[in-house]
């Protein structure tokens, strides 16, 4: 063993007496202690975290495996990715053998992949950094809007277009619409249509990869500029809210002027038809008690008058009288036709039927009698506290087919007029008897431009004093088209004229006074186009 044990000897010696110098350096005991740096995990990665909810944490072990002070000098983030975070508190001097932690947060904020590199640099003379690979992926549902904005561009007045909105789900998480508003200017020209019958109340949930659609009407009602937008609040982390924003311009099609002339004052023949059923009794009287009204503004301006009256029930004149200024006393003559008209009368009123029977050749008040004259304005005035059953009597007739055979009768749509008495438009009237609704009558009246007045008024007397006036000159001018109201301009014999209001019911202009005899009358206005809204 002895001999064996110098044998190796001598074959170390033998060894060491051929190495070189710089062989001979490995086998050196270092002159100074180092600092050497360890950083485990090599990697981190977080898999899937829920973006905005949960935050994903890790560690990196940093150990100094050397025989000196290890000094860490910084830890940054290469990539700048701020969904990873380095948390503070790790040591930065670390004695042979020591070890800290660096803890490392991940919180993504939508639905993405993230991928980053964490750099440690330190005192370490032959390892100057060390780096850290990190990765992650956040779930999450991504709203997506689509179009953000939208420009409707000349659309005319009382016309509409419409923009789909589609609102879908980028992410790979459901995404609940929370809330769904729309905002529009006033006066408000945007609407938004009703999504609940096909997607339901909210919260709405759209699946990833799924997509609902709003749709946004645009209907304006002026020529001035018009917004609007889409507000949406959702569980997307990224864009808790998001808009779609609408903006829009209305335009004219078309303006329109038409001209009319205040004829002089001419002759009238006036056809009273007054309902004569068991509720008339109250009317009548209030007819009679103010009927001097009526009559003074013929006799005031001289004008030649026929005045008769027929029944809703019969088309034959009352008493056989027509009432011209020769009669000595009008005003007691009328009380003996209403009173003679009583009120048992059938419960079916058709004053538009037999006003058509009287007027028709042959009858009463036909061409060819002593009643309707070629010259004179014939003005039509009901008086009831019912609609119109004239439909019982002939359901082949419409409204406009008594509207169109009135016009038949005269040469200009100047001679001929129809005014009533009745009840309120749309739904009647409750005070003194109250009344229904004057249904037919509303219809040819408002056709020919006429006064429909209260039966329910308190002051008859201004009601008859107003119907005679209109069968003298008339203060109301129906328009060609269908006007838009707020862009009527009148003119009076070429002066601006704000003494009017635009009845929109009836597409009429009336003067608060009527213009005077021999004027001309201009008015011009734009037209809806399309369907009016």
């Amino acid at each position: 063993m002895a001999l064996a044990r110098f044998k190796n000897i001598l074959i170390l010696m033998f060894s060491l007496a051929t190495l070189s110098c710089s062989d001979y350096e490995l086998f050196k005991v270092p002159d100074e202690p180092f600092p050497d740096i360890e950083a485990l995990p090599e990697s981190l990665d977080y898999g899937s975290v829920f973006a905005g909810v949960d935050v994903g944490q890790a560690d990196v072990t940093v150990t100094n495996i050397g025989t000196d002070t290890l000094k860490i000098d910084t830890i940054a983030l290469m990539g700048g990715d701020t969904t990873f975070m380095i948390q503070e508190g790790y040591e930065v001097s670390l004695e042979p053998m020591e070890a800290t932690t660096v803890t490392v947060n991940y919180s993504p904020i939508t639905y993405s992949s993230n991928l980053d590199k964490i750099r440690i640099y330190s005192n370490d003379p032959d390892e100057p950094f060390v780096d850290i690979e990190v990765t992650g992926s956040g779930d999450a549902p991504v709203i997506v809007i689509d179009p953000d904005y939208h420009a409707f561009a000349s659309v005319y007045v009382g016309c509409n277009d419409y923009i789909p909105i589609n609102v879908s789900n980028a992410g790979n998480v459901d995404l609940i619409i929370n809330d769904l508003t729309h905002f529009s200017s006033l006066p408000a020209d945007f609407e938004m249509y009703d999504y609940e019958p096909y997607y339901g109340m909210l919260p709405i949930t759209i699946v990833p990869g799924d997509t609902i659609t709003l749709e946004i009407l645009y209907q304006p009602t002026d020529a001035f500029d018009d917004d609007g937008y889409v507000e949406i609040n959702s569980n997307d982390p990224m864009n808790p809210t998001v808009y779609a924003d609408q903006d829009g311009d209305g335009d004219y099609e078309k303006w329109v002027t038409d001209e009319f002339d205040q004829d002089e004052t001419v002759d009238v023949d006036i056809l009273f038809v007054i309902d004569n059923s068991g509720s008339m009794s109250s009317n009548q009287t209030n007819f009679k008690s103010n009927f001097s009204s009526f009559i003074s503004v013929f006799a005031t301006a001289g004008i030649d008058y026929h005045i008769a009256f027929i029944t809703t029930d019969s088309e034959e004149f009352v008493d056989g009288v027509i009432i011209t200024p020769a009669d000595p006393d009008p005003i007691s003559t009328v009380n003996t036709i209403v009173d003679n008209i009583g009120t048992r009368g059938s419960t079916q009123e058709a004053g538009l039927y037999y006003s058509y029977l009287s007027t028709s050749s042959g009858n009463p008040a036909g061409r060819g009698g002593a009643f309707l004259r070629d010259a004179a304005k014939l003005v039509v005035i009901y008086v009831s506290d019912e609609p119109d059953f004239s439909s019982y009597k002939d359901p082949s007739m419409s409204e406009s087919d008594y509207v169109n055979h009135l016009r038949s009768l005269k040469s200009s749509s100047n001679l001929i007029a129809a005014h009533a008495v009745a009840g309120d438009y749309p739904s009647g009237c409750t005070s003194n008897g109250g009344a229904q609704f004057g249904d037919g009558y509303y219809d040819v009246v408002t056709s020919l431009g006429g006064s429909f007045l209260s039966i329910c008024a308190a002051d008859w007397g201004s009601s008859m004093d107003t119907l005679a006036r209109e069968s003298v000159v008339t203060s109301t001018f129906v328009l060609t088209e269908k006007a838009i109201d707020g862009t009527i301009g009148i003119q009076v014999d070429g002066v601006t004229s704000f003494d009017w209001y635009f009845d929109e019911a009836i597409n009429a202009v009336q003067f608060n006074a009527a213009p005077p005899e021999g004027s001309k009358i201009e008015i011009t206005y734009a037209v809806w186009s399309c369907e009016e809204s």
